[in-house]
């Protein structure tokens, strides 16, 4: 598993051979015993019924052994070791996971479990033997499995050649460093030259650092692609001249993208990290820590994979303890995702869920001494790191500029012209930090000491899913008198000169005394080299009501801004319909003027088992006021299914725009006004309004991925159209 031995860049870097590393698996009972002598036991609980949420009760015992503890993944179910017992709901993709610790384990130690009255019974000796227990009890399935904790620990910084400081110190931080061997099958192979010329640059701008540091880490995504062994080959060759002590974390790039985890505990798919890990300091830990100069740090693993939290429930445990043990020292925690808002679409969806950012966040401050948050993945400018970075409960939430790829495009020049790669010093005296930038132009900018503070109920989306928003009995605020009281509304990365997105109550364009939403979204301006043009439908406001009955129909006014709306965008405006039982979403309807994007939402928001469909408003004139009253339950049963199965008790509306942020302008604006829920409708006095119907969005009406041009990275670009029509002579 050794590199290629290609050269890989202009500095003539080659790739060192890196040698071959196996995860492996449990061959015997005390293979599955944790570092403390505890067996740790995760249980998944799921729907075989991919959409209506089952009744799930559940109980635990434990004979010839000890329940030291019993916790929940994300959901809090008030389970604990001495109340092994709760009652939820799970569909085939909301599922319940927990995890148990056995003291004092045996391999004739029983474990019992009840579900909705049937047993699954199985001793420790069994399941060492054979990795995962499957049962089917009912309309439910169950998946029992062991975890494991070898690749978490704490480290003596000695070890890996950290030597302990005599008073001041610095530390560098690389992120998305994403190199690699462009000979790959299947590599960027421009963007990857040009990713390997800046890591060249910034690993020399981390050598004439002055004082050197205590240690270089690099903050994942370490190469590009799929984490293949070549990769790491070549970044191991550049890594290597770094005079410092070098660490990893892992990102999303250091692994295949349909990784998978399971059956039992399956880490194979992170052997190559692993391999390259072991190659540059000797470790093999995703999860770590140590102490340094009178400070804590924290190195969080983010491979960004599906399911991977699901199958490594124990590792929020392992950082309770972790930081409990160290609540008297103050702490850094690095991680590769951000966990502050960001403001793009990307990072909506390409980023944790709202219920992990949560947790994650509850956990770091509860003894009020993590200090800072690094992450990169975003690949920031430097000017929109500065404008993110904000204090949280008392911790500063820094993103990196990456140290190799190019720079999201985020409609600013950058600061001085840029270039943003470079390295983060953060520089220790005491008890306190000082976090600077340097790029590979020597440029050194510093991040404030005082930042902006945020609260989780500025941006209630943020750290809360729909479902999650307060209930309100009916509609309120749906002519916007109060601006947009009652309504949530995403962080919206803003431009300080001529944003590309708009979203306010303004004087409605008729009526004197009335008020609308209004809400303006375009391409982003100053087009940057190395720009991710992804499509954007951030621009948004939401609701959620509670229902307990088919609901009336939905009512509103729109009309759209012809003066700032080119029809021939790729763009639309859109009501989006969820409903919810729940947790669980088992409604999604669109309804849009314009053209209809599949991607709404991101993963989070589009989910196979309940996909999005999508309907077309009738008045797609510009400039003049319709009227639509949108029966959504009678649309859902156009579907062949009933409304009421679906007993929702909640509602959640939202109100947006999107577009593709590629090619032309792509604007796209609209007013809405006089939003109500119920049977009555609108007054029988139109005015100058027109009556709206909607229908089901035929296809040349609905955009997506590679319908006209296949998804490509060029040269560090991801587009999806053409960018010009004229023809080379």
């Amino acid at each position: 598993m050794g590199g290629s031995g290609l050269i890989a860049t202009a500095g003539k870097a080659l790739s060192e051979p890196v040698p071959g590393f196996s995860y492996g698996r449990a061959d015997s009972f005390r293979d599955i015993l944790s570092a403390d002598g505890q067996a740790l036991i995760r249980i998944e609980i799921a729907a075989i019924e991919p959409v209506i949420p089952r009744d799930a009760v559940f109980s635990m015992e434990v004979e010839d052994g000890l329940l030291l503890r019993l916790a929940a993944g994300f959901m809090e179910y008030g389970v604990s070791a001495s109340n092994p017992r709760f009652r939820t709901t799970v569909t085939e993709t909301d599922v319940a996971v927990l995890t148990a610790w056995i003291g004092e384990p045996r391999e004739t130690t029983w474990l019992k479990l009840m579900i909705n009255g049937e047993s699954i019974h199985f001793r420790l000796g069994e399941l060492a033997g054979v990795h995962q227990i499957d049962e089917r009890p009912g309309d439910l399935r169950v998946s029992v499995n062991y975890l494991l904790d070898c690749e978490t620990g704490t480290i003596n910084p000695a070890d890996v050649g950290i030597d302990p400081p005599d008073g001041d110190f610095t530390v560098a931080i690389l992120a998305d460093t994403q190199g690699g061997d462009p000979a790959v099958p299947g590599s960027v192979a421009t963007r990857m030259k040009i990713h390997n010329a800046f890591i060249e640059d910034s690993v020399n701008t981390v050598n004439q650092l002055d004082p050197p540091p205590a240690f270089t880490l690099v903050l994942g995504d370490v190469v590009d692609s799929q984490g293949e062994a070549p990769h790491f080959a070549v970044l191991h060759g550049f890594l290597k001249r770094l005079r410092s002590p070098v660490l990893y974390a892992i990102g999303n790039h250091e692994s295949i993208y349909r990784a998978r985890f399971s059956p039992g505990y399956y880490m194979e798919d992170f052997n190559n990290f692993f391999a390259a890990q072991k190659a540059m300091n000797g470790m093999e830990l995703l999860l770590y820590s140590f102490n340094l100069g009178g400070w804590h740090f924290i190195v969080w693993p983010d491979p960004l994979r599906r399911n991977f939290w699901e199958t490594h429930p124990h590792y929020f445990d392992w950082l309770i303890r972790d930081l409990d043990r160290n609540r008297g020292k103050p702490a850094v925690f690095m991680q590769h995702v951000p966990l502050q808002p960001i403001g793009l679409d990307p990072l909506l969806g390409y980023t944790e869920s709202p219920t992990f950012k949560r947790r994650l966040l509850d956990i770091l401050s509860r003894h009020g001494n993590v200090r800072f948050v690094f992450s990169g993945h975003v690949h920031i400018p430097l000017r929109a790191s500065m404008k993110t970075a904000v204090s949280f409960r008392g911790m500063k939430l820094i993103n990196l500029p990456a140290a190799g790829y190019r720079p999201r495009g985020f409609g600013e020049e950058e600061l001085n012209g840029g270039p943003s790669q470079g390295v983060l010093a953060l520089k220790f005296h005491g008890n306190e930090a000082k976090a600077c930038y340097k790029t590979v132009t020597e440029e050194v900018y510093a991040y404030p000491d005082d930042l902006t503070e945020i609260k989780s109920e500025d941006y209630p989306l943020w750290l809360h899913e729909k479902w999650e928003l307060p209930l309100n009995s009916n509609l309120v605020n749906g002519d916007f008198g109060r601006g947009l009281e009652g309504w949530a509304r995403q962080y919206v990365y803003a431009e300080d000169r001529d944003p590309s997105n708009i979203c306010k109550a303004v004087d409605h364009p008729e009526k004197d005394t009335a008020k609308a939403l209004y809400l303006l979204s375009r391409k982003r301006g100053y087009d940057t080299p190395g720009q991710d043009r992804m499509p954007q439908s951030i621009n948004h406001i939401s609701q959620a009501i509670r229902i307990n009955r088919i609901p009336g129909p939905l009512h509103f006014e729109y009309r759209i801004d012809g003066d700032n709306t080119d029809p021939e965008s790729r763009a639309g405006a859109y009501v989006w319909l969820e409903g919810y039982r729940g947790r669980h979403k088992l409604l999604n309807l669109a309804y849009w003027n314009g053209l209809a994007y599949t991607g709404l939402g991101g993963p989070y928001g589009t989910r196979d088992a309940v996909p999005l469909r999508h309907f077309r408003l009738g008045g797609q004139e510009a400039n003049r006021w319709y009227r639509a009253s949108v029966d959504f339950a009678s649309d859902f049963e156009n579907d062949g299914l009933h409304f009421d199965s679906l007993q929702l008790d909640r509602l959640c509306v939202t109100l947006g725009l999107w577009q593709i942020n590629d090619g032309g302008p792509q604007s796209y604006s609209i007013w809405f006004s006089g939003l109500s829920i119920g049977a009555h409708g609108f007054d029988k006095d139109a005015g100058s309004y027109t009556l709206s119907v909607s229908y089901p969005c035929p296809d040349e009406m609905i955009w997506w991925m590679g319908k006209h041009e296949p998804f490509r990275h060029i040269a560090g670009e991801h587009r999806y159209i053409r960018a010009t029509s004229g023809t080379l002579l």
